[in-house]
């Protein structure tokens, strides 16, 4: 029932879906106050010298943001290839086309900034690759399905993340190309099994599964800007980190990516994932906090 009323309301036009995202966007933040705790304790410690209206500012834009794409993500289970290509458009693909010449795989890195989903569906279409995103199943198997079944309508593959370390070994150094996605900004599981380093003036844990392939398959790695143009359109701006990761020391493409994450949250702050419970883990006393080194993205510079 669910899934059916969900497709149900994606055929409703954009404008629609958006003044319904602004009454969602009320009652989460004013009714059911939808992780407010959340939300406002990873804001005040991520920005701590922020003042309390500046913080409630952004809380406020964060509420209509994350309703916007809520919305926007419905109409994903019927929006047309073209309306898709037309919403998100991908900037300085150029760069995949050697390494696509070469026969080489690349892994793209990527946050929970703005419509990452969108991101996902137009990926194939836009990169002379074959796209693979890695992704969490839904704890509802239905729902699961459908949500898969919709996001690879045009090409992309949707990989669990049980299954990926599996995919990698029969297909990174396969004879057709792969451009592999990874939303590396979750909350790992085992912080014990974390790359630990100061994120957001806070200790932070992350997956190191995007440097353990890197290195693995010797892959390229790319980062994936992805930014908003206007309500409902964004694009997605790519900047090579990495070409050779073999010549890089251990953790250093992953505090590269980190860096170029933390840059765009604090340029667009009420555009990244702050419901999540990004920082439920402490660093275990055993491992060290590694320090980050200084880096400027030119893709910001230019932005």
């Amino acid at each position: 029932m669910t899934v059916t009323l969900l497709r149900l309301i994606s055929r409703l036009p954009y404008s629609i879906l958006h003044g319904l995202a602004r009454v969602l966007a009320w009652f989460a933040s004013r009714v059911f106050k939808y992780r407010q705790h959340v939300i406002r304790g990873n804001l005040e410690r991520s920005f701590p010298k922020a003042s309390d209206q500046w913080l409630r500012q952004t809380e406020r834009a964060f509420y209509r943001h994350f309703a916007d794409i809520t919305l926007e993500s419905v109409k994903h289970f019927s929006i047309s290839n073209a309306l898709a290509m037309s919403r998100m458009k991908h900037q300085n693909v150029a760069l995949f086309d050697e390494f696509f010449n070469q026969g080489r795989s690349v892994l793209i890195a990527g946050g929970h900034l703005n419509n990452w989903e969108l991101y996902a569906m137009s990926a194939h279409q836009s990169l002379p690759h074959d796209v693979m995103a890695v992704y969490k199943k839904l704890s509802d198997d239905k729902m699961d399905a459908a949500v898969r079944d919709s996001r690879q309508r045009f090409g992309l593959e949707m990989v669990r993340t049980i299954e990926a370390q599996a995919w990698m070994e029969r297909n990174a150094l396969g004879d057709a190309p792969k451009a592999v996605v990874m939303g590396f900004d979750q909350s790992p599981a085992d912080p014990q099994k974390s790359w630990w380093t100061t994120f957001l003036e806070q200790e932070t844990a992350w997956h190191f599964g995007l440097e353990k392939w890197a290195h693995t398959f010797n892959l390229p790695v790319v980062y994936g800007h992805i930014y908003k143009d206007r309500r409902g359109f964004y694009h997605t701006r790519y900047e090579l980190v990495a070409e050779h990761p073999h010549e890089w020391s251990d953790g250093a493409i992953l505090e590269r990516c980190i860096a170029l994450l933390e840059a765009d949250i604090q340029k667009h702050p009420a555009e990244w994932l702050w419901s999540h419970k990004r920082w439920k883990h402490r660093r275990p006393e055993n491992l060290q906090l590694n320090e980050r080194a200084p880096f400027t993205s030119q893709n910001q510079l230019n932005d």
